[in-house]
């Protein structure tokens, strides 16, 4: 999608799939089955939605997905299905490699492209998910899977802050990990809002929808709140990062229980 000199597009970097259980917490299943069938093995299927935006001849990417290689551990036990999207978009529009990597957290399937065919891509990421990375937490190890026990994490940049760079915020949010971030983008053209796991899909825009996989609900929960008043208060696009449906929306309403319009 382009708006005058800015471009922007998302990218299915592939997927993997959640217990209804960890996706919903606890949203009761009545609920979350009005809008998700689970798979065959009881398990509800989620993209890793990536974003690049491109202007002035330079690219930005947020997030990195799932990689081309997740390994047979995340094969197994979380369905990872990856796919080479993200090198076919490359090649396509002859983006040999990005000026900035800006990172929500380092989850399994935020990261997948960091470490490996992108690593001299700036990765920039909150200091407290760098140490969430190379020594996990045992609530969350299962979700920061890395081939190394000790990774290189020589091309993060660590934000200790609040942080903006040229048309970029970054937001320490908390909430779905102690470094999750918000990642926002505006110009003259676009407004562009990436919540992240803060609300992966559409069905987790409501507020006091969370996962079981957040480490501090109740920040998410007020994180959440703040930014979609933002939203909705300066008409921000929205991007989300696994919904298999609604990609790209846009929301109206009252932050509490905001509505949405699917634009892609």
């Amino acid at each position: 999608m382009s708006s005058e000199t800015t471009k922007f597009d998302v990218i299915n970097d592939g997927t993997f799939s959640l217990d209804p259980g960890a996706a919903f917490g606890v949203t009761p299943k009545n609920v979350w089955s009005k809008e998700f069938q689970p798979n065959e093995n009881y398990r509800i299927s989620l993209n890793c939605n990536i974003c690049v935006i491109s202007m002035d001849d330079k690219h930005y990417l947020i997030d990195s997905g799932i990689g081309n290689n997740p390994g047979k551990y995340l094969e197994k036990w979380f369905e990872a299905k990856p796919n080479r999207n993200l090198e076919n978009y490359m090649k396509k529009n002859g983006i040999e490699k990005f000026e900035a990597i800006f990172h929500t957290h380092l989850h399994f399937d935020h990261m997948g492209h960091s470490f490996t065919d992108l690593s001299e891509s700036k990765s920039y990421v909150h200091h407290l998910e760098i140490e969430n990375f190379r020594k996990p937490e045992d609530f969350a190890a299962a979700s920061y899977t890395y081939k190394s026990s000790e990774p290189d994490v020589s091309n993060l940049i660590p934000l200790f802050s609040d942080t903006r760079t040229g048309n970029f915020e970054l937001i320490h949010t908390g909430g779905h990990t102690t470094g999750h971030m918000a990642i926002i983008f505006h110009n003259e053209s676009l407004r562009l809002m990436f919540l992240g796991d803060l609300a992966p899909t559409t069905f987790q825009l409501k507020p006091t929808r969370l996962t079981a996989i957040d480490s501090e609900p109740l920040k998410s929960m007020n994180a959440k709140k703040i930014l979609l008043k933002k939203a909705i208060r300066e008409e921000f696009t929205l991007v989300m990062s696994h919904d298999q449906k609604n990609e790209i929306v846009t929301v109206s309403g009252d932050a509490d229980d905001p509505k949405y319009r699917s634009i892609f």
